[in-house]
């Protein structure tokens, strides 16, 4: 059967429970250690503030993808998976487009998702799609937890919001970063709000400079003990020079040698000052980067495309 023949077959709706048998086996070897959408799927499908979409054939479920409203007028994508019988066939260009047009009826005005740099497929459709990269990112890990001497680094205090907040307005790692902040692979845009949020929880690390200014700020988060290992913790966001990024992971890891905590997963923006500052203390480089693409919904609509080997985190 030829591909627009396939094509004009292809449905997308709601996904149902009765979907999980059939999405789970084509899912099974999305990585060598298989796929994280099991340990999903039933918290997708009750979200409010979300929806999962699968894709059909004759009502044979052949691809899913994830949509969730983060913030007023913000969504985020992921889980875009199609079954591998089925690529080339436009199933990713389907869902995506179903996911942009549920975002518009939520009055949504910007989407944004992640993918590898090594996935050539997904980032030629995303360019089709009208998405376009915004900022790159890598999960370094280190388990060489010790306790460090460390320079000029503490907590934040709830009265520097306004100081730090300023500080990030003119930061090189804040448009590096596009203005983002991470939560395990999920990508938030970081407002004043996010900002005063990690302060209070006594989640945010300042390196104060000579000149008694703040230069550097680290935000972490406790979510990949909670979703991945024991005993972890994350950076969501980190800025500064080398110098200043050097000395506040080194309170951050002493910090982790006195709660226990066995590893450090090192999310931040590839900017070489923070790269090289992480690899001096330990911390390994990924074989990939992760892409952040964004997409303005009221701009032109999303166009056709076939699918390949297309896969959104």
């Amino acid at each position: 059967m030829q591909n627009q023949d396939i094509k004009a077959k292809i449905s997308v709706r709601k996904a149902r429970n009765s979907d999980r048998k059939a999405v789970f086996n084509f899912c099974k070897k999305t990585w060598s250690w298989g796929d994280y959408i099991p340990d999903v799927w039933d918290k997708w499908l009750k979200e409010e503030n979300g929806r999962l979409f699968v894709a059909t054939i004759n009502n044979v479920p052949i691809g899913i993808s994830h949509l969730s409203t983060d913030k007023p007028h913000e969504v985020w994508l992921s889980g875009a998976r199609t079954d591998p019988k089925y690529r080339r066939m436009g199933v990713a260009t389907a869902i995506t487009r179903k996911c942009l047009e549920y975002a518009k009826k939520k009055d949504a005005k910007v989407a944004r998702l992640v993918t590898e740099s090594d996935n050539a497929a997904a980032k030629a459709l995303l360019q089709k799609l009208g998405f376009k990269q915004i900022a790159e990112f890598v999960e370094m890990a280190t388990e060489k937890i010790a306790k460090e001497k460390s320079k000029n680094s503490r907590w934040a205090e709830e009265n520097e919001t306004e100081a730090i907040w300023d500080y990030l307005q003119n930061s090189e790692g804040y448009r590096k970063a596009a203005g983002l902040y991470t939560v395990l692979f999920h990508w938030f845009s970081l407002d004043k709000h996010d900002l005063e949020r990690f302060i209070k929880q006594r989640k945010a690390i300042l390196h104060i400079n000579e000149e008694n200014k703040i230069d550097g700020l680290t935000l972490i988060e406790d979510a990949t003990a909670q979703e991945w290992h024991k005993n972890t913790i994350q950076t969501c966001y980190i800025d500064g020079d080398y110098e200043a990024v050097l000395e506040m992971i080194k309170f951050l890891k002493s910090h982790c040698n006195t709660m226990g905590i066995k590893k450090i997963y090192g999310f931040t923006c590839n900017h070489k000052p923070i790269i090289t500052a992480l690899e001096k203390l330990g911390f390994e480089l990924p074989d990939t980067t992760e892409i952040v693409y964004e997409k303005r919904i009221w701009h032109s609509s999303a166009c056709n495309s076939s699918d390949k080997l297309v896969r959104f985190k």
